[in-house]
């Protein structure tokens, strides 16, 4: 039966007929055919379809594999096996998307030959290529079994319609079990599929992946396609999937041909994607491992040599080391080199007959095909012996196909393939990487390496979504990933960081912060620590005995009369009379009260310490740090110590005006109660830092240890550094010693001289009232008494009794808050003693109304004083400023203001010639009989009305304002700023505003009237100039005047008159409209020929004012009218001005100041 088809459609009607042929074909009908078996027959038939215009090399594996057969006594013994070989055609379409052999000619064909090898006898069909459902379809209908070495078809590994069908080629169902088997044992759960579109470049593996990732719970997160026949000129196509996928991917499955993985590897190598190992490619392809070519593989020698590539510098053979190459199993079989050359040998003798050259035969490598075609023969060899040792029907290809399924095989290649269930071959597939080779000569000792390989589970059938177990060849040579580690299939936070958005954990987050709070409070504590030891370490305070220049002293004897030793300075550099002073260099040398000297430029005290040297303990160390970080004005400002043998020494600050005690002990010098009152309260605020500080107390408080700077404010020193000072080998006499004692509390008193160092802050306490009673009573800490200092200090060391001896206060001038608050301070039992703050609290009522310092009194006194005058003074300076801008103002209307400038600076104001100008003159018409009707006072409020109206108006041109006598009105441009040619049309449309204003200007005392306006205007020379020396006049002079004039006098009412000079000037500057009177008789010119100036034009004016407003920015502030200023200066708009409302649709300019000056003219008197 031929079956013909052309159309898709008649693939389906083939598939109807031939299952119809088998529903109808009887029982009876097949078992006869089975029955015309002769089993006395010697030889077996079986029948190849082949294509021999492609792979044409591995046709020769078939008479090699028969030949083998017929040689080999344990397969069909008594038998010989025959085949008979046809060529079932090739498609030049082969290549295309769309090709497929059942929607071709080429499997009509196939089915005529395979229809016609049955009629010969026949048995089993070897074969075909590429696609084979339909000739499967037709075996299967015939029972015929039928082996495909090259078929990659997955639809006839369904056995229910396929049972006579088996193969030695692994369909692309397996190689993807292999890359599922791969992905799930590296935890790779997620990757980028790319492929080709053509079942020859990975199609068929692409489904298969995607089926397979389906079941095992993969995820792919995009596939990609490439062009079919794919060639380096498309590597654009490869980049752009790159780009398209590499931040949604870690790995890449890339099925594909060789040629194209090359550049796969170039773009991604590109974008230094597989430089870190964080990327991974598994390549499926068509490129069988070689060990021979283990360096090759890498490369394209077949055509990279021959083509410019653009990529050639981005690319560095060391991607490769993120590369893992799947592909199948290199032959093993010591045989295989020469069954390849019996294989190429047979290839070219009948019937196949390969039209290859002897020379180009030794370098064409024998395809793995060959393999496959040969392994196909002998299966079907041994499958049909074991039918024939069991006296079975050789014709049952159900039975066949049976006994090859679900085992294992020895292929020429070496190695044992198994085929399942379906009949399809499983396949053997190695994992191969680059890997460092000590073999390789050069730079780069690196080649393709097989590390692994794929193995099913020994025992039982195996399950066809089974898949195999990936094993390392050698455990002791794993994968050496890029990077060091396993590159993950995803970011920890995923492609977008959508994996690190966690709920909240509130007890976490407490946890976690109150563990950073710890240990940022530790941190804090420990750097604290850190620094603070720094400190100490460090020396700031050390000052080197060189660097003070100690100033040479005597002592005299006090001119006050008392018997304390002072210190006479002799250096001028220290203290210096001031030059000019009255004395005439004669006066009373300065003097010091203690050894002084110059410390960076600066006066210091020196306080020498009676030790030769001193050991920096801790503690001393930390005195000297805590003393040097002292604050506040009423304490001595700590400068440094000196430490060095034999000059161990304390430096502060100097005060000039010596110690607390000097002062009381200073006859001449006044205290009142604001000097008392500010002397207590630097000494209360001074002992308060001390008792909140870490230096706690000061210990030996007295008058003595009270300071009084220059500025009269009293600093507390003395105080602290105790172990510095402790061990010191002092030489003073007992009677100053008994002295210090007048100032101790008794509790110290009773423990001397084990009494702390530091003493303590109720001590501090008792001495500040001791202080407080020698301040009031300036006699001294006990006033008169007649005791000795040893007596006074035994009666107060004196316990229980009931009076305690204390200085009289009955003799003290004093408030009794005051008596009250030193009565507390020298209670016996000293917890019963008021704190420091307790003190100053109540005494704060000698600070009434006063400043808490002298000086500031006295500063608050002098400077309230300096205000009022200076609020005096500013006042009569503005007056005075006021009455100048008067004055300036009425001078800038009198004259222009560049002519007033010159004249106020006393220069001679020369008269200037200006080129050309142009002059306004108007009147009005009937004013004499206007006047002769009017009061003077009419007339006169008339005018001024007029004139104000006329005044707002040509603010906002470039003209000066020249004079005005009676109902004439005279104005000016060009003059005394030149502003080029711009002046008749300033005079042009200012003649035009007024003359449309006075149209709307109403007559007060004559209601219904209008006045009628004249104007003339004329351009040409002119020389103006001050005239006069009392009330001067700022004059124009020149014919221009005269003719301007005549202009006037000869025109009409409502009508501008313009002479041609005018004219041409405003042709020039365009935009004014004009008509010509014709020739007109002038007085004193004769006749001239003149022009009405009629309008001027929107677009030219819109021109004119926006070109006069950036001229209006630029203006200097001199020139600026009253009214900018005020804008400028209060950021007014320019709606917000004061001038008429009708002004303010006019853009504002730049006029040159106050135009408003008086001035005469021959012509205008005249007139």
């Amino acid at each position: 039966m031929l079956i013909r088809y052309k159309s898709e459609k008649n693939i389906i009607k083939l598939s109807l007929i031939l299952i119809d042929c088998i529903e109808n074909f009887s029982a009876l009908d097949f078992f006869s055919n089975i029955d015309e078996w002769d089993n006395e027959s010697e030889t077996v038939t079986i029948g190849f379809l082949g294509a021999y215009g492609k792979s044409q090399v591995v046709l020769g594996a078939l008479p090699v594999a028969v030949e083998a057969v017929n040689s080999n006594p344990d397969l069909l013994p008594g038998k010989k096996l025959h085949y008979i070989a046809a060529d079932i055609g090739t498609n030049s379409n082969a290549n295309s998307e769309e090709y497929d052999r059942k929607k071709s000619s080429s499997a009509a064909k196939a089915i005529q030959i395979m229809t016609a090898m049955r009629e010969n006898g026949t048995i089993a069909f070897i074969g075909p290529d590429d696609t084979c459902f339909s000739e499967a379809l037709v075996a299967a209908a015939w029972n015929i079994p039928m082996i495909s070495y090259k078929c990659s078809d997955t639809s006839v590994s369904d056995k229910h319609i396929f049972p006579t069908f088996a193969r030695t080629l692994p369909p692309s169902s397996k190689v993807s079990k292999s890359v599922v088997a791969l992905l799930r044992t590296f935890d790779w759960h997620c990757f980028v599929l790319i492929s080709g579109s053509h079942p020859g470049s990975g199609s068929e593996v692409r489904a298969a992946i995607e089926e397979l990732s389906a079941i095992h719970g993969l995820v792919i997160t995009d596939i990609r396609t490439y062009y079919t026949d794919y060639i380096p000129q498309h590597i654009e196509q490869m980049d752009n999937i790159v780009a398209d996928t590499y931040q949604r991917t870690r790995i890449y499955v890339f099925v594909g041909e060789h040629i194209a993985l090359i550049d796969f590897i170039k773009c991604l190598q590109r974008r230094n994607l597989l430089s870190y190992g964080e990327y991974v490619v598994i390549s499926v392809d068509d490129e069988i491992y070689d060990p021979n070519r283990k360096v090759n593989i890498l490369r394209r020698e077949y055509l990279d040599p021959f083509i410019s590539n653009p990529w050639k510098d981005g690319t560095d053979l060391t991607g490769f080391r993120s590369v893992l190459k799947i592909s199948p199993s290199y032959p093993t079989n010591s045989e295989y080199g020469k069954i390849g050359e019996a294989i190429k040998s047979w290839s070219t003798k009948p019937p196949f007959c390969v039209p290859y050259h002897q020379r180009i035969f030794k370098s064409i490598s024998v395809p793995i095909e060959a393999a496959y075609l040969y392994d196909a023969v002998m299966i079907y060899a041994k499958a049909l012996t074991e039918v024939f040792a069991n006296e079975e029907n050789p014709k049952d290809g159900a039975n066949i196909v049976r006994r090859i399924s679900n085992k294992s095989y020895r292929s020429i290649q070496g190695f044992d393939v198994y085929i399942d269930g379906n009949g399809d071959a499983e396949g053997n597939f190695t994992i191969v990487v680059l890997m460092d080779d000590a073999e390789l000569n050069g730079s780069f000792r690196m080649s393709m390496q097989p590390v692994g390989y794929f193995q099913y589970k020994s025992g039982g059938n195996i399950h066809p979504e089974d898949l195999p177990e990936f094993r390392y060849i050698n455990d002791s040579k794993p994968i050496r990933w890029l990077g060091g580690k396993l590159p993950p299939a995803e970011p920890p936070c995923g492609f977008l960081g959508e994996k690190c958005v966690y709920k909240l954990d509130w007890r976490l987050i407490s946890v976690t912060t109150f563990a950073t709070f710890i240990f940022l409070i530790t941190t804090l504590f420990i750097i604290k620590y850190y620094r603070y030891e720094h400190k100490l370490a460090c020396v700031l305070w050390k000052i080197d005995v060189k660097d003070i220049i100690v100033i040479p002293t005597e002592t005299v004897e006090s001119s006050t009369g008392n018997h304390k030793s002072m210190i006479q300075v002799y250096r001028q550099s220290v203290f210096r009379v001031p030059i000019g002073s009255c004395d005439g260099g004669e006066s009373t040398p300065k003097r010091a009260y203690t050894r002084i000297g110059i410390y960076k430029g600066s006066i210091v005290a020196i306080k020498k310490i009676h030790k030769r040297t001193v050991d920096l303990t801790r503690s001393i160390r930390k005195e000297l740090k805590q003393i040097r970080e002292v604050r506040n004005e009423n304490l001595i400002q700590f400068i440094g110590a000196c430490v060095d043998p034999g000059n161990v020494a304390v430096i502060t600050a100097y005060c000039a005006r010596g110690s607390l005690e000097d002062v009381l002990a200073n006859t001449d010098l006044h205290l009142d109660k604001m000097f008392i009152s500010s002397l207590v309260s630097d000494m209360l605020k001074g002992l308060m830092y001390l008792h909140e500080s870490e230096i706690i107390s000061h210990g030996n408080f007295r008058s003595s240890n009270c300071l009084i700077d220059s500025r009269w404010v009293l600093q507390i020193t003395d105080f602290g550094l105790h172990e510095f000072k402790a061990g010191e080998d002092t030489s003073e006499t007992e009677a100053k010693e008994l002295r210090r004692a007048l100032w101790r509390a008794p509790e110290l008193l009773r423990l001397y001289p084990h009494a702390p160092s530091r003493g303590t802050q109720k001590g501090d306490v008792y001495s500040f009232g001791i202080v407080l009673y020698e301040i009031l009573g300036r006699n001294g800490p006990w006033g008169k008494i007649n005791k000795t200092a040893e007596e006074i200090v035994e009666l107060v060391k004196k316990e229980n009794q009931p009076d305690p001896f204390r200085p009289r206060l009955d003799t003290l001038n004093a408030d009794n808050y005051i008596i009250r608050c030193i009565k507390l301070c020298w209670l016996e039992e000293w917890e019963q003693r008021p704190d420091i703050r307790f003190v100053r609290i109540s005494l704060k009522e000698m600070q009434a109304g006063l400043k808490p310092n002298i000086f500031d009194n006295m500063l608050a006194i002098m400077e309230k004083y300096a205000y009022n005058l200076e609020g005096l003074v500013q006042e009569r300076t503005n007056q005075l400023m006021e009455e100048k801008k008067k004055t300036e103002a009425l001078l800038h209307r009198m004259l222009p203001k560049s002519v007033a400038e010159a004249l106020k600076r006393g220069d001679r104001v020369e008269a200037e010639m200006f080129d050309c100008v142009t002059i306004y003159f108007s009147d009005i018409v009937g004013f004499t009989e206007l006047s002769a009707v009017s009061t003077p006072l009419q007339v006169i409020n008339l005018l001024n009305d007029l004139y104000t109206l006329f005044d707002s108006i040509i603010s906002n041109y470039d003209v000066y304002k020249v004079e005005t006598i009676g109902d004439a009105y005279m104005v000016a441009s060009g003059l005394p700023i030149r502003n080029g040619d711009r002046h008749a049309g300033e005079i042009a449309s200012m003649a035009l505003h007024l003359l449309n204003e006075i149209k709307l200007f109403e007559i007060k005392h004559r209601k219904g009237e209008q006045l009628q306006l004249r104007i003339g205007i004329h351009s040409g020379k002119c020389v103006a100039g001050v005239v006069g020396l009392k009330m001067p006049r700022y004059c124009l002079f020149g014919d221009t005047v005269n003719t301007a004039s005549r202009m006037e006098s000869t025109g009409h009412a409502f009508k501008i008159h313009i002479s041609s000079e005018t004219y041409i000037l405003l042709q020039k500057i365009g935009g004014y409209t004009c008509e010509e009177r014709g020739l007109t008789q002038i007085k004193g010119k004769g006749v001239m020929r003149t022009f009405w100036l009629m309008g001027e034009s929107p677009h030219q004016k819109e021109i004119r004012l926006k070109r006069y407003t950036l001229d209006q920015n630029d203006t200097p502030d001199l020139l600026k009218s009253p009214q900018m200023k005020i804008n400028e200066v209060f950021n007014l708009p320019s709606s917000s001005s004061t001038e008429p409302a009708y002004l303010q649709s006019v853009l504002t300019r730049s006029p040159n100041g106050y135009r408003q000056d008086n001035h005469t003219n021959e012509d205008m008197m005249n007139h």
